[in-house]
């Protein structure tokens, strides 16, 4: 019953950092379209998208956090390991959970700080100051849920590892779900 539940969890988590990464991608491909749209429209007919770039600033946001969890699962976020590739047994084990407990901490810690701004930012209806005037709420949003997702999946990782099913390893060939 718990090995089924926590098997459930697992693909669960996994779908949602691949929805997540699916979001980051479609606002990739949006900000490409502005800038593009941006561009032509200043080059050929001195009309400039109205607040392309306030849109850039929350479409990046976006981008970034949302694809935290699906760098997290891959582990491929940068590591200094000049001394830690060196570790084995009970050595390598600490230094991987040591990493994970604080990728939960600072993660959990940004996704909170995230969701109360994102929430002081619904109620005072913050907007950017440009000619059109976006809400920011929802990059603020995705900024906390990236990070919620993140830590989320760390502490995945960190389950896994105390079930000794996980490998200390990046996981380079891993599958996307």
């Amino acid at each position: 019953m718990l090995v089924s539940l926590l098997q459930f969890l697992d693909r669960a988590l996994r779908l949602l950092n691949v929805a997540a990464l699916g979001v980051a991608a479609a606002f990739i491909g949006f900000l490409a379209v502005v800038g593009a749209a941006d561009v032509i429209g200043t080059a050929f007919f001195g009309a400039p998208v109205p607040s392309a770039l306030e849109l850039s600033e929350a479409g990046l946001v976006v981008i970034v956090f949302m694809a935290l969890s699906f760098a997290q699962q891959r582990r491929a976020h940068i590591t200094v390991d000049i001394f830690s590739a060196k570790f084995t047994g009970i050595a390598r084990f600490l230094s991987v959970a040591l990493a994970l407990l604080a990728a939960m901490a600072f993660f959990g810690f940004l996704a909170v700080r995230g969701g109360v701004a994102a929430w002081e930012s619904v109620v005072i209806d913050e907007r950017s100051e440009g000619l059109a005037r976006i809400p920011l709420y929802p990059g603020k949003f995705a900024l906390a849920t990236g990070c919620l997702l993140a830590a989320l999946e760390s502490l995945r990782q960190f389950v896994h590892l105390l079930l000794g099913r996980v490998e200390t390893e990046p996981a380079d060939k891993e599958s996307v779900v």
